[in-house]
């Protein structure tokens, strides 16, 4: 099983619209725990978040694993799927993502 990140517009009608997909869309379940201690959030899975309120999560989790890798590899699973580089890999891509869009984050959602 896995995530699958989106980055979502919202429509005038109130509906949301997915306008990109990081790079790694689909990280494995197996990295839940380690992006919730490296991001110091506990997002949940299906919910839509605007990405002025998560942002600064995302770089935090960026910066922890790149920094502090060896505090993270107690949350890689035995069979290795899942690693300290792939967490990094998705939330750098995700970052990425949502900065090539040029629009102020106020203006754009993720669907974790």
């Amino acid at each position: 099983m896995s995530y699958d990140l989106e980055i979502l517009a919202k429509m005038e009608n109130g509906d949301y619209i997915c306008i990109a997909e990081p790079k790694y869309s689909s990280p494995t379940y197996n990295l839940g725990r380690m992006f919730r201690e490296a991001m110091d959030w506990d997002f949940y899975q299906g919910i839509i978040y605007n990405v002025a309120d998560i942002f600064e999560n995302i770089k935090r989790g960026i910066s922890e694993l790149e920094c502090h890798p060896e505090k993270y590899v107690q949350y890689e699973p035995e069979n290795k799927w899942g690693t300290v580089n792939d967490a990094l890999d998705v939330l750098k891509s995700l970052r990425d993502c949502i900065l090539e869009k040029d629009v102020e984050t106020k203006y754009l959602y993720v669907r974790w």
